[in-house]
């Protein structure tokens, strides 16, 4: 639904451009805690997110959002740094009419590292109704109606 991670809790904005040292220093000011997580302020897919578990490869990782950013402009001039939260990730979709919403699919994300950070995903459609599903389809249609989606 939203692309924008900001509200992540604990999080810590940044440009690609700032020198690393001061950006290094304000990150685990903010976050007090390994592993952090980096990626594009808008973005999906898991493109260009990275998980960092000590300080000097989040000093290597800053470097290398600053060559995403060169590389893909329009999708990354700014990044966040967040809190590492384990967990499964899912999104669901949504066709909406007649202030009725009908959930089309649900996909789950299996995430792995790769080269022991960044992250490539296999995501799988699950059309099966379970009580996480539930919950989480009579969340999203209550949000839906919340921003006035008919």
């Amino acid at each position: 639904m939203l692309k924008n991670k900001i509200r992540t809790p604990i999080t810590f904005e940044f440009l690609p451009t700032d020198p690393v040292n001061k950006t290094l220093t304000k990150i685990l000011e903010k976050i007090k805690t390994f592993p952090i997580v980096l990626k594009p302020y808008e973005g999906a897919g898991s493109i260009g997110v990275q998980i960092i578990n000590n300080k000097k490869d989040l000093s290597i990782a800053l470097n290398e959002c600053l060559k995403l950013q060169k590389d893909k402009p329009t999708m990354s001039n700014k990044f966040l740094a967040q809190e590492y939260i384990d967990g499964e990730e899912g999104f669901l979709d949504f066709y909406s009419f007649n202030g009725k919403h009908l959930l089309t699919d649900s996909w789950m994300y299996k995430k792995r590292l790769v080269n022991g950070h960044s992250l490539d995903f296999e995501c799988l459609l699950t059309m099966k109704m379970s009580p996480t599903l539930n919950n989480a389809m009579c969340y999203c249609k209550k949000v839906l109606d919340a921003i006035g989606y008919k």
